[in-house]
């Protein structure tokens, strides 16, 4: 019936008033016609009033009072996935500078519809980024990053919308493709003539976050400083890019495995005794886990009795 009533009509008022230099503002709602909200007037009785503001016109004077609210400040929530996608087709919205904001418009922000999920997916191999709760979460790893390139162009959207504006000149044949290049040159250079301080610091911090993650050393290794970290999703060796395979999971047979465990599983010992395995048939039971160096496998070890 709601969707065949007439409209719900109001007029809304929206006042700025200014307190000795300061602007406050208020909203006010006066209902003309209730339409569709007729059905629903009994649910509507429990709600809280709207605020009805009087007739008023510009620089009009009134009398304000004006009361102080303690409160705490909530942190602006976490992105999702999709949301992250969603600011970096819209980066224009943070640029100053109508032209900017339009060439970035124009662009479509940073990245394109094929290689934004792509950029998200390799933040997240590479574990500067990951999802908690289908929320993003900025790793260690990526706060240093962030340090890394804060304040440089790398990290303005800026660069992208000046690039994208002098492309569009070069097209019109307004630019230069010499200059622009030219440019880049510049800019790389001046970027190479930091880095070294910059990577300096951000190796040395980078270390101590590794160091932090390690849970043991690695007995598959082939390289006496190989260690296990974790890697996500699993357990693996800092060493893999030299070519070490080894892994743990994180999860065995319906199980999670806890660092302490994977600890011991590490020095060759057996874990604690995880109750609540689901076989592949189906079957709940309890064991211990081993590590076998040998096979390179999980194996059980059942409780006596």
């Amino acid at each position: 019936m709601a969707m065949f009533a007439p409209d719900y009509e109001y007029e809304e008022t929206k006042v700025e008033v200014d307190v000795k230099g300061i602007n406050f503002e208020a909203t006010g709602k006066v209902e003309k016609q209730l339409g569709w909200k007729l059905l629903f007037k009994n649910q509507q009785q429990t709600k809280k009033k709207e605020t009805v503001l009087s007739a008023m016109e510009k620089g009009q004077a009134c009398q304000v009072n004006v009361e102080i609210a303690e409160g705490q400040t909530k942190p602006p929530k976490y992105y999702t996935e999709g949301q992250l996608i969603n600011v970096m087709k819209h980066a224009g919205k943070e640029v100053d500078g109508e032209a900017l904001q339009h060439t970035l418009k124009e662009s479509e922000g940073i990245g394109t519809e094929a290689t934004r999920a792509s950029i998200i997916e390799t933040l997240k191999h590479q574990l500067y980024i990951e999802i908690r709760k289908n929320q993003v979460t900025v790793l260690d790893k990526g706060k240093i990053l962030c340090q890394a390139v804060e304040g440089t162009l790398l990290a303005s959207p800026e660069m992208t919308a000046k690039w994208e504006t002098y492309l569009n000149k070069i097209g019109e044949n307004k630019g230069s493709q010499e200059v622009f290049l030219d440019r880049i040159k510049q800019m790389i250079e001046s970027l190479m003539q930091e880095a070294p301080r910059k990577i300096g610091n951000m190796e040395q911090a980078l270390q101590q976050v590794n160091e932090k993650s390690f849970i043991g050393d690695c007995s598959c290794c082939n390289h006496e400083d190989g260690k296990i970290q974790d890697k996500g999703k699993f357990y693996g060796c800092s060493r893999y890019r030299e070519g070490c395979t080894f892994t743990l999971p994180k999860k065995f047979l319906g199980k999670p495995i806890s660092q302490t465990n994977i600890k011991k599983l590490l020095n060759g010992e057996k874990t604690n005794l995880i109750k609540g395995f689901t076989s592949k048939k189906g079957k709940k039971f309890d064991a211990y886990l081993r590590y076998d160096q040998t096979e390179q496998k999980m194996t059980f070890e059942f409780p006596k009795g």
